[in-house]
């Protein structure tokens, strides 16, 4: 599961900044309810990936023991949680604005398929190898 370990840190380490500099704006800015709910969207949208993740890799694990068992990937309880931000959108609608947590929802998202984008180019870079890089020989 390395390949999964490899995705979870980089969508970690690029949505913790990206919500680092969104709390930042949030000081800084008058519009804090635009900024707010950005950060509420990118917050549950990490979390949602991050189950998700979890949830696969379980689900593999229980694929490679042979059991019969089979494992959900809890969509569910990421609707939930996603229901749980429109509530509080709806609750606080001076605190946070609708519009940036619609936004803020699919961005790790996004960054899952830059991430599967970004590996699947390693993986193909590194199968290819280095000998064709510099060695052009007809041998």
């Amino acid at each position: 599961m390395n390949e999964l370990d490899w995705s979870r840190r980089f969508i970690l380490s690029l949505t913790s900044c990206i919500l680092l500099i969104s709390i930042l704006l949030w000081f800084f800015v008058p519009a804090k309810s635009l900024v707010a709910g950005f950060i509420l969207g990118g917050a549950i949208s990490l979390y949602n990936v991050l189950y998700l993740a979890r949830r696969v890799k379980l689900a593999g694990e229980l694929i490679i023991r042979g059991s019969s068992r089979r494992a959900g990937l809890g969509f569910f309880n990421r609707i939930l949680m996603v229901a749980f931000a429109i509530i509080l959108t709806y609750r606080f609608p001076e605190w946070i604005d609708y519009r940036s947590l619609i936004l803020g929802l699919p961005i790790c998202y996004a960054m899952l398929v830059l991430a599967s984008c970004l590996y699947v180019k390693k993986e193909k870079t590194q199968r290819e190898g280095r000998n064709t890089l510099g060695n052009h020989s007809e041998n």
